[in-house]
């Protein structure tokens, strides 16, 4: 098996929101390391400041982060661009949606579990992208 089977043939442009510094910098090294051009917040407020001068094509946020969470994150680039929001693969520790679960059901969010694989993760962008 080749180590380029694992990558994307679909790049784009990527906003990874985590407070977790450790998750957040997995992520983007194993996202450019597959071509994309990603950009990394800690926090979601952080991450809106930087949505209002750069376009993404998805970004993908933890679900549960102190001060903006990613329910509140996902309203704000909602109320921006109402006509076609950018999407967002949203994720959660273990037991980390249950207080979720009513957003996630009505926006029907894409939410990957942690943790996760490499792989995993390189699907659902793939798939989202």
């Amino acid at each position: 098996m080749s180590l380029l089977s694992n990558v994307s043939t679909t790049s784009g442009r990527i906003l990874v929101v985590d407070d977790d510094a450790g998750a957040r910098d997995l992520i983007v090294s194993s996202l450019r390391a597959d071509g994309h051009d990603v950009d990394a917040s800690g926090s979601g407020i952080e991450a809106l400041r930087m949505l209002g001068r750069e376009w993404y094509d998805l970004i993908v946020s933890n679900l549960r982060m102190p001060e903006l969470d990613g329910p509140s994150l996902y309203s704000a680039v909602s109320r921006r661009w109402p006509a076609q929001p950018p999407p967002m693969l949203f994720l959660a520790g273990l037991g980390g949606t249950s207080d979720y679960d009513g957003f996630i059901k009505v926006i029907r969010a894409h939410v990957l579990p942690k943790p996760f694989t490499i792989r995993a993760l390189r699907r659902a962008i793939k798939e989202m992208l």
